[in-house]
């Protein structure tokens, strides 16, 4: 496809995404969250598109390259998880906090303001991860179907969602939501079909078997297992998420979309993952590329990818940016929307300079991951109960001290890539031991000093 034409077509999308927004009116206290207004609906296509991004291109197809069926099960059921919590305790929350933006409002009023502080300092490093590696994949994923500049694009992008939540806020981010979230689903769906016209069913069935999907090894399940408690405590954290928790219409709405797009984030990945087994059968030599190498890029493919490329990146990126900004503002800061504002602006031109300078944020993920593992079970134990902080910092201090002593005595830190705070195994996968000793820590830690501040 011509340059031009590639930067036309996105371009066109960005302006239209815009245009969208344009006539949106808003109050402050609708730059964080709606009012109770959400129906089924409008929320399962909003958590789809804010859990979907440009990784989901790339990523599947990378683990399922390498790792053999747990890993490509465990992704996709890693991604949907996180709707599991959200169906259990965004309802009682949401009850709990009727007029709450942030997990970490519902935390400050459970345990109190140091609680609040670290809640709200994990999920910012977490989804400034995530917000960093948005814009770094651009360069990569774009640059690889078509000849355009990924920072020119990541740019265009960057400066086209600070423009309209500058103006909206959350309010656009979920209106444009709705919009990505169907686009997503009928591009997707064209792709599939072309790569379906391009393979027998038991040509791919054959492919995949040949690529990992019906082998099932010890070590598989070890690292499945690792990112299944990784993504979920993590994801669990985002801003985003609870932002949308929020705005639903009663506890009814949160269950049945939390079910809906979570059942659709866990098809979408799992049949990505499945192509990228495909992909590795044939021996196709770019892991990451191992589902879209396996299309014909004539120009009709490469804009329907561009196109699809185009709508995840935003949705993801605009989710992130107004999350990070709402979560500072509102529980860091105690600001209101026009502090968020300069805050989005400024979140978005270091997330831009990170991802030019950026050389593993898998690190970063796995740092974070580790982080809202040693929270996670404190941050929701028996959440009708308020306690003091310290039920809160006990576990998650006394989790990462378990982490780093295990690692210290149990890891060989001159073999192991992520030495003794990067929670590593020899491969530069995520650690199952590591994972689990925080989780299982942190549980024991939190019963015992439970029993001993009651």
């Amino acid at each position: 496809m011509n340059t031009n034409i590639a930067y036309l077509v996105i371009a066109s999308l960005l302006v239209m995404v815009f245009l969208i927004t344009r006539n949106i009116k808003t109050v402050d206290s609708e730059y964080f969250v709606l009012d109770k207004t959400e129906k089924t609906f409008g929320l399962t296509m909003s958590f789809y598109a804010s859990g979907m991004g440009l990784w989901i291109l790339t990523s599947p197809a990378e683990v399922a390259w390498y790792g053999l069926g747990y890993d490509i099960y465990g992704y996709a059921i890693s991604a949907a998880t996180p709707f599991v919590l959200i169906y259990i305790f965004g309802p009682k929350i949401s009850k709990l906090l009727p007029n709450g933006v942030t997990l970490a409002q519902f935390v400050e009023k459970k345990y109190g303001s140091v609680a609040q502080k670290i809640v709200s300092l994990v999920a910012v490093i977490y989804m400034s991860a995530f917000l960093i590696a948005e814009f770094a994949s651009i360069s990569y994923l774009f640059e690889a179907i078509s000849d355009v500049s990924g920072i020119v694009v990541a740019a265009l992008v960057a400066a086209t969602t600070f423009l309209y939540l500058n103006k909206s806020g959350f309010k656009a981010s979920y209106l444009t939501d709705k919009i990505q979230g169907i686009g997503i689903i009928l591009l997707l769906t064209f792709l599939f079909s072309i790569w379906f016209s391009q393979n027998s069913i038991s040509e791919i069935v054959d492919f995949a078997m040949l690529g990992g999907l019906n082998t099932f090894e010890t070590y598989s399940l070890k690292s499945a297992l690792a990112v299944i408690i990784a993504v979920t405590a993590a994801e669990i954290f985002s801003t985003g998420y609870w932002q949308r928790t929020f705005s639903a219409m009663n506890e009814t709405t949160i269950k049945k979309a939390s079910i809906y797009s979570g059942f659709g984030v866990f098809i979408t990945i799992l049949l990505l993952g499945i192509a990228g087994a495909v992909g590795a059968g044939k021996g196709l030599e770019i892991p990451t590329l191992s589902f879209i190498n396996q299309l014909s890029l004539n120009s009709m493919t490469v804009l329907v990818l561009i196109s699809l490329a185009t709508l995840l990146v935003t949705s993801s990126v605009d989710t992130l940016e107004n999350a990070i900004s709402s979560t500072i503002s509102i529980d860091l800061i105690k600001k209101g929307s026009r502090e968020a504002n300069n805050i989005t602006l400024l979140v978005i031109i270091l997330a831009l300079f990170a991802s030019t300078r950026v050389t593993n944020i898998f690190t970063v993920f796995l740092v974070a991951d580790l982080l809202a593992t040693s929270l996670v079970f404190p941050a929701f134990y028996r959440i009708k109960k308020t306690s003091k902080d310290i039920l809160l910092v006990l576990p998650f201090v006394g989790s990462l001290i378990s982490v780093f002593v295990y690692r210290y005595l149990f890891i060989n830190l001159e073999e192991n890539p992520g030495g003794l705070f990067v929670p590593t195994d020899l491969y530069g996968l995520a650690d199952l031991n590591t994972f689990a000793i925080a989780l299982l820590s942190s549980v024991m830690i939190t019963f015992v000093a439970d029993r001993f501040t009651k």
